[in-house]
């Protein structure tokens, strides 16, 4: 069960994070915090259109990816939303595989000149990212430029977004944001120990639209059920990561990520292997781990994130 206490349900799990920015009722939140955060390059976004989340390969042997969220706007550009919970090694070649298939499925035979679309990847970080190591830093983008910082190319654009700077330290934290970017951070990542007096407070359509979703009693008995219970598994899988990285360290990370994870589910109940193939997915845990620590085929991993 939620916590006794709840009032509003955490954003950053697979559940309230679809239903805030992968629905067509919430459309508006996803365009208004893409254009709080990224329209100094996209340009004010005025609708959207979502895509199917897998991206299967035109290849027998060629792997398939599942984006949290993929979209694009009426110029055909396309953007990649992406929650991220915990640090994996591969982070950096998922996040450029992701691209690539994005770029990929947008090329039509015989067009002579690769007229692809412009691909935005926003990246939401719940964690310290080893590749970016400032403390006081919450932003980064990247494109591809020679070493003379000149642009070689501005159909690629990855924004990466470090929410654990806007961790809450004090109530008036909320009352000195610089900007409406800070704003979401900070809504994003504390909501679920925010109440009802901060619904009374805030003025803002978009952001009381964004409290009433996440509003714990307006949720159904079958929407509360699913909730509750991907926070209880999200808390199980992440202590079975935390104790995989230690083991990691004792006996190479692939082989202690596999075995930790096995060993700190069997500490917790005992879940069905579908909804954990679920679970490590959406914490980005790599295909061949999975396997590993389900029994599960490749072919039925993918199938369980739809």
């Amino acid at each position: 069960m939620a916590r006794q206490n709840t009032y509003f349900i955490c954003p950053l799990v697979d559940f309230t994070f679809k239903r805030l920015f992968g629905t067509e009722n919430n459309k508006n939140l996803l365009m208004a915090f893409l254009n709080t955060t990224i329209s100094d390059d996209t340009g004010i976004i005025t609708d959207l259109q979502y895509l199917p989340q897998e991206q299967v390969g035109i290849f027998e042997n060629e792997k398939n990816v599942i984006f949290d969220i993929f979209c694009t706007n009426k110029n055909g550009d396309r953007f990649i939303i992406e929650m991220q919970r915990s640090m994996q090694h591969f982070f950096a070649n998922r996040t450029i595989a992701y691209v690539s298939r994005a770029v990929s499925s947008s090329l039509r035979r015989g067009d002579p000149i690769y007229d692809i679309p412009t691909v935005y990847s926003v990246n939401l970080l719940d964690f310290q990212p080893d590749m970016f190591p400032e403390k006081d830093k919450y932003m980064w983008k990247m494109m591809l430029k020679d070493d003379d910082n000149r642009i070689f190319s501005n159909k690629i654009v990855l924004y990466f977004f470090k929410l654990s700077n806007f961790a809450a330290q004090s109530p008036e934290k909320r009352k000195s944001f610089k900007n409406q970017m800070e704003k979401w951070f900070y809504y994003l990542k504390n909501l679920q120990n925010m109440d009802e007096q901060d619904f009374r407070d805030e003025q803002d359509p978009i952001f009381r639209q964004l409290l009433e979703q996440c509003t714990y009693s307006k949720l159904n008995s079958m929407e509360q059920e699913t909730y509750n219970k991907e926070i209880l598994e999200y808390a199980g899988i992440k202590d079975a990561i935390e104790y995989a990285r230690e083991k990691g360290q004792e006996n190479g990370y692939n082989q202690g990520l596999a075995e930790g994870i096995n060993e700190g589910i069997e500490k917790g109940r005992e879940e069905e292997k579908i909804q954990t193939a679920q679970k490590l997915l959406s914490l980005g845990i790599d295909i061949p781990t999975i396997v590993a620590v389900t029994g599960l085929s490749e072919e039925e991993i993918l199938r369980t994130k739809g």
